[in-house]
């Protein structure tokens, strides 16, 4: 006979005591008056801000346009340098200037974009000196040629560029630049021949000459309107033929032949001079 042991007992589990927090009442009204007086001080305080920077710029805009308007500040000289072809009363109506205008009023960089686009004007720079001057320095361009276009004529630059069309009252004696279309751009070619029939080397100056053309066939001939010559040459290799044409003239010159010239060529390294007839020569 089997005798039951004892029966083990599962001990019980030790249970901790519950902690008790000491949490804060909430209180239903007073945290909701704290946020609204911070709102209220937040606001007024932006509101306060917007003012004073509002009265600022207030001042600014009223002081920027008293010193703009003031008639303390109006330009007593304009000053203007290096304009041949336009004249003094041009430039302020250009430039939209006048005597007693405010000089802070000024807009210098306005003033400068409208004179460079008058088609005379290669370069301007406009300088204020306070409290009532003002200095406008231009550099224009200069004409050497009259071109036709499309039925009309214009001034051109030393290099060919077209300026401005001739208007009524335009006196200059200017050679008339031809230059053929199939010869495209030749710019840099019109700007040295210039160049060096300005240095007065040749026999021929610019101011002399009727015309200049360039032809389809890859010459250049000019014409000397005063002494009645026709000097025609290769366009390549120009200034070789040019410097031989003035070895040949200064001797013409040194024997008193140069007035019985009609015609001077040069081309393939040689220089032909053809001389005028006498009357009364078959």
């Amino acid at each position: 006979m089997i005798r039951p042991g004892p029966v083990q007992r599962k001990p019980r589990e030790t249970r901790k005591p519950a902690v008790r927090l000491n949490r804060p009442r909430k209180d239903g009204g007073g945290g909701l008056v704290m946020d609204t007086a911070v709102a209220v001080k937040n606001a007024m305080f932006f509101f306060g801000a917007l003012l004073v920077l509002g009265c600022l710029g207030a001042g600014l805009i009223f002081g920027y346009r008293y010193v703009t308007t003031t008639p303390t500040l109006g330009l007593t000289e304009i000053t203007v340098s290096g304009n041949m072809r336009l004249a003094y009363g041009q430039v302020l109506e250009i430039a939209g200037l006048r005597l007693g205008q405010n000089s802070l009023g000024v807009n210098v960089t306005q003033v400068e974009a409208a004179l460079s686009r008058n088609p005379w004007v290669e370069f301007v720079t406009v300088r204020r000196e306070l409290p009532d001057k003002l200095f406008i320095t231009m550099v224009e361009r200069q004409p050497s040629f009259w071109v036709r276009k499309d039925g009309a004529l214009y001034f051109a630059d030393a290099e060919g560029q077209t300026i401005t069309q001739l208007s009524p009252g335009d006196s200059a004696s200017l050679p008339l630049l031809e230059i053929s279309p199939e010869l495209g751009d030749q710019q840099k070619v019109v700007q040295a021949m210039v160049a060096r029939m300005n240095q007065q080397d040749l026999p021929f100056a610019l101011g002399q000459m009727a015309w200049v053309k360039f032809t389809d066939s890859g010459q250049v001939e000019l014409y000397l309107d005063a002494l009645r010559i026709r000097v025609r040459t290769e366009l390549s290799d120009w200034e070789t033929h040019f410097s031989r044409i003035e070895t040949v003239w200064r001797d013409l010159k040194l024997r008193g032949e140069a007035g019985q010239v009609a015609a001077i060529e040069a081309s393939g390294g040689k220089v032909w001079v053809e001389k005028r007839q006498k009357r009364g020569a078959s």
